[in-house]
């Protein structure tokens, strides 16, 4: 039940203050992607070590989503509610292996992934990721960050309230 009270923040994040808007997130690529990783998530959830079975069932609607909407959000990310995508249509990555708190805001693509058998990436609360940028892990970053356009984050950041730019990307 989570996972739907989160849907609803990632709604309300997506409207913004024009709550008419409503009708418009039928057509909005960002709502399919966002919806379809929160039924993902709610089934994994659910099922646990069974998910992987039952996931076969549900692969041809949740794959056709994510063509439609262009993002691949992994069902083990762990995402809390008020994701707002901007532009969709350049594409987005999630890894299974990120943690990301509230109102996480993408600009079209991002990519949060991680090397193989590496541990995972924390990302705090209110985070700004501008377009193109990527965050290959693992690392942590604190509340209130913002990522410049095409900066790549290859390492930790631990304060908050940073501005972080550049490849690799440094504080600014």
């Amino acid at each position: 039940m989570k996972q739907f009270r989160y849907l609803f923040k990632d709604i309300n994040s997506l409207l913004g203050r024009n709550k008419y808007r409503v009708i418009v997130l039928l057509f909005n690529r960002a709502f399919w992607g966002v919806l379809s990783y929160r039924l993902d998530r709610f089934f994994y959830g659910m099922f646990k070590s069974y998910y992987k079975f039952i996931r076969i069932l549900f692969s041809p609607f949740f794959y056709l989503l994510q063509i439609i909407s262009n993002c691949d959000i992994h069902h083990k990310a762990e995402i809390q509610g008020g994701i707002n995508i901007h532009h969709p249509s350049a594409g987005i990555v999630i890894s299974g292996k990120a943690k990301i708190g509230e109102m996480l805001t993408l600009t079209g693509g991002n990519i949060i992934g991680v090397k193989n058998g590496s541990k995972g990436i924390i990302i705090g609360n209110n985070c700004n990721i501008g377009a193109n940028a990527c965050i290959i892990g693992p690392l942590q970053l604190g509340n209130n960050i913002k990522i410049a356009a095409m900066a790549c984050v290859v390492k930790s950041f631990y304060d908050d309230n940073l501005s972080l730019i550049g490849v690799p990307a440094k504080i600014n």
